[in-house]
């Protein structure tokens, strides 16, 4: 009798994300996930307990290759926040189903925008950057953030629902055209 080739959580992982990445995540289920894999669903569950142990890890693997991008964005020291929003949307268009399943899900259905910025990590990191380049204290520096991140999640929307055409310089103007806005709206309001 042939050995039994075991199959790794990672394999199982990749399988999953490729197969969010071709169908979408509402296509991810076991049958499909074992055909994919060319094993039964056992392993599958042997590894993960229930798909929604499967769910939380494919999610985490999302969110890491997501985290990637976003590092590589801060990186750039002079337009550190233009390049994270750049790197936001690019991330939408160039992985549309994993966008949708990051930030197009039920996670935020009953939050405010306040609180959905007050909740993500390393987001204090950011607006403590904003207070200090634009001079306004630090909840208003949440507010700018909490705007320019609208805009930016709105147009990033639109490329992963295929719902957009707009090049590279037409976002650049809109996302800067946000910015100054609120800066501006802000900066009265502080007096």
């Amino acid at each position: 009798m042939p050995p039994k080739v075991k199959i790794t959580e990672e394999e199982i992982i990749s399988t999953a994300i490729a197969i969010i990445r071709e169908k979408g995540a509402a296509y991810l289920n076991a049958r499909e996930l074992a055909g994919k894999l060319g094993c039964s669903v056992h392993p599958i569950f042997r590894t993960f307990g229930s798909m929604e142990g499967l769910k939380e890890a494919v999610c985490k693997q999302a969110e890491a290759l997501y985290n990637e991008q976003m590092l590589k964005a801060q990186e750039d020291e002079e337009n550190g926040f233009l390049a994270i929003g750049l790197a936001y949307i690019d991330f939408a268009r160039q992985e549309k189903n994993l966008f949708k399943l990051l930030f197009m899900s039920e996670a935020f259905s009953e939050a405010s925008v306040m609180e959905i910025v007050d909740t993500s990590q390393g987001d204090d990191e950011i607006i403590a950057m904003l207070s200090q380049r634009t001079g306004l204290s630090i909840p208003l520096a949440r507010e700018l953030f909490a705007g320019v991140w609208l805009t930016t999640h709105g147009i990033a929307a639109m490329f992963a629902t295929n719902n957009c055409r707009f090049n590279n310089d037409e976002i650049k103007r809109l996302l800067g055209n946000s910015f100054m806005g609120l800066i501006m709206k802000l900066k009265s309001e502080e007096k």
